[in-house]
């Protein structure tokens, strides 16, 4: 029985109990039982996740984090892994219509960004992982941390250092399909001439 349970990477606690035949509290007492011994572990209320399954990545997580949120993998987590920056960030950074809020788990930390609707399709990718996640391409995740970055809050202000080598134009069509305001238009602009002064863009 535990052994078939674990087989999953991530699940809800009612995708176990229907695996299992079984009532939601009779399913979140097994997944107890199973957090104990080292089987599973909790990543939030109701979702579960087997990290010593060779697919496992923090990423394959998101989705479920999401629930009926739209949102994907963005900002200096995107950058990371498109190699536009070296320093692994310290959180998995996902854009979300949800609110914005800080997730801290055994395995990992999460940080959600609250963007709006508009904001959720252009530039987003399926990764080709084993279990696809929604990522931001990398013109994308550069206007979504350079519109953070413009707000209050003042996130991104400082950035590691990166390796700007990126689409220009992408980047601005991205920017010019939002249809911002001019002022944020105009404060986003800033921050890529500011970024790329010094830096090769193609």
């Amino acid at each position: 029985m535990a052994k078939r349970a674990t087989t999953e990477v991530v699940f809800s606690t009612r995708d176990f109990a229907l695996l299992q035949n079984t009532s939601l509290s009779a399913a979140s007492h097994h997944l107890r039982v199973l957090e104990k011994r080292g089987e599973t572990v909790r990543i939030t209320r109701g979702i579960w996740a087997n990290p010593h399954h060779p697919h496992f990545t923090l990423m394959a997580c998101v989705s479920f984090l999401l629930g009926q949120e739209q949102g994907y993998v963005s900002f200096l987590t995107a950058l990371h892994r498109h190699g536009m920056i070296s320093q692994i960030p310290p959180v998995i950074q996902v854009a979300t219509t949800g609110h914005s809020r800080k997730l801290e788990t055994s395995i990992g930390r999460f940080e959600f960004f609250q963007l709006k609707p508009s904001m959720m399709l252009p530039g987003v990718e399926w990764s080709d992982s084993h279990i696809p996640y929604r990522m931001a391409s990398l013109e994308k995740a550069l206007m979504d941390t350079f519109y953070i970055a413009t707000r209050k809050g003042r996130r991104f202000i400082k950035l590691p250092e990166m390796h700007l080598e990126f689409n220009r134009k992408k980047l601005l069509k991205l920017i010019k399909e939002q249809r911002f305001a001019l002022p944020m238009r105009q404060a986003i602009l800033r921050r890529i001439q500011n970024a790329t002064t010094h830096e090769a863009i193609t």
